[in-house]
């Protein structure tokens, strides 16, 4: 056994500190006994001493045992030992962690714990005076009988943990995916290798089941399997819901590993389709209803858009489908289906599926089809209103007819299943325009109809006839055209259209329509009548009766034209001033345009002898002149004319004469000789000229106003002008002396050296004439020294590898030499070329000297500093918990947090940056980082942004020295991070994001409820619901609205504080609106005063809202009450909107057509008496029934009031267009003018009698032998 010894050492004694694992010497007197700053509590006592204290599970990690650290560890076995060495006395840790030396005699002493009987399944977390590497504590002193504790370790249990998923494995592939619901309510239980219980777990609502503090050892653990689901797949499970030996080592979590997959027994399922017999696609929104074979409902469907129903998650049993046929829809075939919608009987075992059932239905035909169209007038694209359109079979029989409305339309309803035409009977006036289904006859393609669908797509466009041509001319004496505008009006004023004469002065307007119109020609300015034929002296013609077949023509204007003249001069305009004065004559030769304001040559002369032109037969209007110089001259602008020749726009009237148009001329100058050379560019400013043989004196260090070493001439024409240098040449005597540069076509350039000297220059134009001589003269200035050196900086700042320049010049800006040398003090950190070129070497201060070369050692100093950007020069503790401002790390800076710290980013981190001197964010990539105490941190790396070193801790306490250097060694930055446990923080507070829940049956949702304040130690909470049955909570506060009811949940804390809030709960039954409108009919044909009812359904039946409203467009033709019956009020056509009221907003619309009753349609007939109609000789009634209303087998007879009175039958309807029935016998004194008899007009329909008219027999005699006029 080890002992730990003593060396005598006058008053004190020398122990041994484990300091970052090394005993480190440290004095300390016999009367302290801890050095480790263990508490010695010293209680007064007579006789012997006691010396005891407990080993205990120290689960926050601060070394004291605190009131709800009740777990000692037990077996653990201590020694006693005298100072000198020698075994006093041994105790072992009992169940409670208790170890006691009783009556222990006064002395020294120090324990000793056995570290062998450690137990495997605790973990030494931390010491309290004794040394946790070899057991031995500091020595202490008995003395006067008293007590010694404060020696103990602290263990952390190393318990495992089992947290997995009990799953419904839904796509049976072994493993929970992400839509896999788990499983709530499994039991599961924990039984150790001896098969003893060690702990039972209870899946949650997310199939979550957990053990915790399970201690390192083998296990199995056993699933009690719900009755309504089977084993499907597990790693560990069998089928029997228990689990395979299976090993928990110390502070191990089995994450899913230990996940049980289940799958509902309830996995059979129907399907099926219902589709169109017709069409074959599925019919949508159809009920299919599932029942079991008693007949019980228990599930139902509207089938999907392709007419899919699928009845899923069946338990086992015996069931049968049906399908409720619609109303409008008949049976036709079946795979599975009886005529009546119900299936055969369909086995299913939980696992199978029945998909093989179809049914095919057809819609019920009725007389629903409809056509429509419209008529219209091809110019104006309006309706046509009262043309007759009629409905025929294929076999031309009369169906219907009607005229159209206002709007052109027309509308043939509650047409049976067939094949139709219609025909637009055109009228006399009117031609066939276009159509879209008509033929040019106004008869349509053949209409399939199906008794439901609706053909509306025909048009027809009908043009009035318009065929009559108003024409005429406009002309002068000559007959020459005049071109002009010329417009026809309606006497009304109303513009009908505007044509132009051609070139001969024709006018035509074709089409014109019946009317009463007339043509207005204005007279141009410039023309007078002078004579017509069908005009008037003011343009306008008399009024012209068009019948829209003949033409009208030979309408003539003829007018008569006026002129005026021009006659000016083109002179030589001597002085320039613009004007003709005496000594200034005209100039014959000149060519002189006259151009119309279009721009067309009106007429072209030449200026005789004395300059003089004349335009004579100038047609009234506005002109420009050219004038266009004989060779020798050119134009000069003046008031007349601009130097292009060319004046403005001027106007000439009729009879008029200008004489104010003369041109100036003058005569022409060679640009190109040259009359005067300047010397130019000099930087006074000046421009002496240079004659011919001159001479040019300059300085071998002159420069030009642009500061180059050039001499510059230029040349000019006699009218001051640069005269081009192009192509020219130069000669010089000496070329060694001067450079000449012709390249620049308005000079010449000589560029000098610093030589000194002469040199004649000849100067040739391009055709080798020569245009100048001159001499240049070069002579050499005095030596000027430099006075000084301007600096454009003192200081240079710079970084590692960066370049520049020195910028320095000499002055004055003349000196002679203006050289500089660079010498740097140090150049190793910064270097300089011979022009000033430096670059920075490594980080430092240094000098550069700047001198001048020309012997008047002038100097000057720039102070050079140099930093390394990636030097580190300030670190900072960054992303602190809830992003708080960054704290500056000093060398020897100490960091403080809890074991439970979180940075900024919820992370277990402490992070670090480091800066550069310009506060420059650096890589710590490359860093290397020691740690004293690496035990604390799970990980220290540069993050993966490289911005900062992140050093994530773990829940030890304690402290690490921490040395960051950088990649090429250098120190950094040392200090130190200090880990230690935090205090309990209670809740004081629960924040409710509502104190009130209203919802539906069905809903889910989760309490919003957080911890205050937010560094709460402890922050779960429970929720408890006053009644589960209406609203369930789980752990997490999720919730489930189970029933209608009003109830609380009780929301508490868990952390002994006791605080608890309430929040109200209200559930309703959720409200199901309406998706649909079902019709018995969508449309209604009734006779006016019939009455019935709108057969409407919501949909779905079990919508909450079944409240519906009937609207009527137009009241009336038909009304509607509350509950959707209906009367018929008038003829006529309208619709109703029916309407949900629950907030869908669903409507439906029903056609409404209402025709007249058959008493009103029996009146549609006109009754006549005429002598000789048909019959030469006879008097008889003729009838004529408006087969619009009058239907076919209508008998009409005519009754007398004669004495006796008489009847005769006068035939029958046969509901043909314009029929005319024609009684067989003669009225005879019937028809008497003035005195005739009282008559009725009966009509039979289906053997009821009906009055169509009555009166005098003489109010329906009409003239001899006359025909009838229809008026339908």
């Amino acid at each position: 056994m080890y002992k730990k010894t003593m060396k005598k050492w006058g008053l004190g004694a020398i122990t041994g500190v484990l300091v970052l694992g090394s005993l480190t010497p440290i004095i300390q007197p016999y009367t302290t006994v801890s050095a480790a700053e263990n508490t010695i509590k010293q209680l007064k006592a007579s006789g012997q001493g006691t010396i005891s204290d407990v080993m205990f599970e120290d689960l926050n990690g601060n070394s004291v045992q605190d009131s709800n650290e009740t777990t000692g560890v037990a077996g653990i076995k201590v020694e006693l030992y005298n100072d000198q060495g020698t075994l006093v006395s041994t105790s072992t840790t009992g169940t409670d962690g208790r170890y006691t030396f009783s009556n222990v005699p006064d002395g020294t002493y120090y324990l000793h714990v056995d570290m062998s009987t450690l137990p495997s399944d605790e973990k030494l977390y931390t010491t309290q005076g004794i040394n946790g590497a070899d057991g031995n504590s500091s020595y202490f002193t008995i003395s006067g009988g008293n007590t010694i504790t404060g020696f103990h370790f602290g263990f952390y249990p190393q318990q495992g943990a089992i947290q997995s998923f009990v799953y419904n494995d839904t796509n049976k592939n072994g493993q929970k995916d992400s839509g896999e619901a788990g499983i709530s309510g499994v039991h599961i239980a924990l039984y150790n290798e001896a098969g003893s219980k060690v702990a039972d777990a209870t899946t949650d609502s997310s199939g979550a089941y957990s053990f915790t503090a399970v201690k390192p050892g083998k296990y199995y653990a056993k699933a009690d399997i719900p009755s309504d689901y089977k084993y499907q797949s597990s790693t560990y499970f069998g089928a029997d819901g228990t689990t395979g030996y299976f090993s928990v080592a110390s502070e191990q979590t089995l994450h899913n590993e230990l996940n049980l997959g289940l799958s509902t027994l309830n996995n059979s399922a129907v399907s099926g389709t219902v589709t169109d017999a017709a069409t074959g696609n599925g019919l949508a929104n159809t009920r299919v209803e599932l029942h079991d074979v008693q007949g019980n409902l228990i599930d139902a469907q509207q089938t999907d858009a392709s007419g899919h129903y699928n009845f899923t998650g069946l338990a086992a049993g015996d069931y049968y489908t049906k399908v409720v046929i619609p109303s409008d829809y008949d049976f036709v075939s079946s795979n599975g289906f009886g005529s009546d919608g119900n299936s055969n009987y369909i086995q299913l075992n939980g696992e199978n599926t029945s998909s093989n059932y179809s049914i095919a239905l057809k819609k019920q035909v009725k007389d629903n089809s409809a056509v429509s169209g419209t008529v219209t007038d091809a110019t104006t694209s309006n309706g046509l209103a009262n043309i007759r359109v009629e409905l025929h079979d294929v076999q031309g029989n009369l169906v219907d007819s009607q005229q159209t409305d206002a709007s052109g339309h027309y509308n043939f309803t509650g047409l049976a299943a067939g094949d139709y035409y219609t025909k637009v009977v055109i009228p006399n006036n009117y031609d066939f325009a276009s159509s879209n289904g008509f033929g040019s006859d106004g008869n349509s393609n053949y209409i399939q109809l199906n008794g439901e669908n609706t053909s509306s797509n025909y048009t027809i466009a009908l043009k009035k006839q318009a065929k009559t041509t108003i024409s005429g001319v406009i002309n002068t004496p000559s007959g020459q055209g005049v071109s002009e505008n010329v417009s026809l009006y309606n006497v009304d004023g109303t513009l009908v259209k505007t044509v132009a004469t051609n070139s001969q002065g024709n006018f035509s307007f074709d089409g014109i329509a019946e009317g009463n119109y007339y043509v207005k020609a204005s007279i141009p300015e410039g023309y007078t009548f002078e004579s017509s034929q069908g005009f008037g002296s003011d343009g306008n013609s008399f009024y012209l009766q068009a019948d829209g077949t003949s033409n009208i023509s030979n309408l003539r204007l003829t007018l008569a034209q006026k002129t005026g003249q021009i006659r000016s001069t083109v002179f030589n305009d001597l002085n320039k001033n613009g004007t003709q004065e005496a000594g200034e004559t005209g100039v014959a030769g000149a060519t002189v345009t006259l151009y119309s304001n279009t721009g067309a040559v009106v007429e072209t002369t030449t200026t005789d002898a004395n300059g003089l032109y004349k335009f004579e037969t100038i047609t009234p209007g506005t002109y420009y002149v050219k004038v266009t110089p004989p060779t020798g001259y050119e134009n000069l602008a003046n008031a007349a004319f601009g130097d292009d020749g060319v004046s403005g726009y001027i106007a000439v009237e009729a009879e008029q004469t200008r004489t104010d148009m003369n041109a100036s001329v003058v005569a022409t100058v060679n640009p190109n000789e040259v009359s005067d050379m300047k010397w130019i560019n000099n930087k006074d400013g000046s421009k002496p000229s240079v004659g011919d043989g001159g001479t040019i004196t300059i300085a071998n260090d002159y420069l030009d106003s642009y500061n180059n070493k050039n001499v510059n001439v230029q040349f000019f024409n006699k009218e001051d002008q640069v005269v081009s240098t192009k192509g020219w040449t130069v000669t010089l005597s000496d070329p060694s002396l001067l450079t000449p540069i012709t390249g620049n076509p308005v000079l010449l350039a000589f560029t000098h050296t610093e030589k000194t000297g002469s040199t004649l220059v000849t100067v040739k134009d391009a055709d080798g004439k020569v245009v100048r001589t001159f001499t240049i003269v070069v002579t050499g200035p005095a030596t000027v020294l430099a006075t000084d050196i301007d600096l454009n900086t003192t200081n240079i700042n710079t970084t590692v590898g960066a370049t520049g320049k020195v910028d320095a010049t000499v002055q004055p800006t003349n000196a002679t030499n203006k050289n500089l040398t660079y010498t740097p003090a140090d150049s190793s950190i910064i270097s300089v070329d011979a022009n000033g070129n430096w670059t920075a070497k490594k980080a430092g201060t240094t000098t550069i000297a700047v001198k001048t070369t020309d012997g008047s050692n002038i100097t000057k100093t720039i102070t050079v500093t140099v930093t390394d950007p990636n030097a580190v020069a300030n670190a900072k503790w960054i992303y602190q918990t809830g992003f708080t401002p960054d704290t500056n790390l000093a060398n020897g800076d100490t960091i403080t947090v809890p074991n439970t710290y979180k940075d900024g980013y919820n992370e277990n981190q402490v992070d670090v940056a480091f800066y550069n001197s310009a506060g420059t964010l650096l890589d710590p990539t490359s860093y290397q980082v020691t740690l004293s105490n690496p035990d604390l941190f799970s990980s220290v790396k540069a993050s993966a942004t490289k911005t900062h070193i992140a050093f994530t801790h773990t829940e030890k306490t304690g402290s690490s020295l921490v040395t960051v250097k950088d990649a090429a060694g250098n120190t950094v930055r040392t200090f130190t991070i200090v880990i230690t446990a935090p205090a309990t923080v209670l809740a004081t507070d629960i924040d409710l994001v509502t104190t009130n829940i209203n919802t539906t049956v069905g809903a889910t949702g989760t309490i919003g409820a957080t911890v205050e304040p937010t560094n709460a130690t402890n922050k779960n909470l429970t929720y408890t619901p006053a009644d589960s049955s209406i609203l369930s909570v789980d752990a997490n506060g999720n919730w489930t609205a189970k029933k209608a009811g009003t109830t609380t949940v009780q929301v508490k804390t868990a952390d002994g504080s006791n605080i608890t809030k309430t929040v109200n709960v209200t559930v309703t039954d959720p409200t199901v609106l309406a998706t649909d409108i079902s019709l018995a009919a969508s449309s209604i044909t009734a006779e006016v005063n019939d009455t019935g009812k709108v057969d409407a359904t919501v949909q779905p039946t079990n919508a909450t809202n079944k409240v519906l409203t009937y609207t009527p467009a137009d009241a009336s033709i038909i009304t509607v009450d509350a509950n959707g019956n209906w009367v018929a009020k008038k003829s006529g056509k309208t619709t109703i909107t029916v309407r949900t009221t629950d907030g869908s907003n669903i409507s439906k619309i029903v056609d409404v057509t209402v025709n007249k009753s058959m008493a009103d349609r029996m009146k549609s007939a006109d009754l006549e008496f005429v002598l000789g109609r048909n019959a030469p000789s006879s008097t008889k009634a003729y009838v004529y029934p408006h087969s619009a209303d009058v239907p076919a087998g209508v008998t009409y007879r005519v009754e007398s009031d004669t004495n006796p009175a008489s009847t005769i039958q006068v035939g029958t309807s046969n509901g043909v267009y314009h029929q005319e029935i024609e009684s067989s016998l003669s009225l005879g004194a019937w028809s008497a003018a003035g005195n005739g008899p009282n008559v009725r007009l009966i009509a039979t329909y289906q053997g009821v009698d009906y009055l169509v008219t009555e009166g005098s027999s003489t109010n329906y005699l009409k003239a001899n032998y006359t025909k009838h006029v229809f008026t339908d």
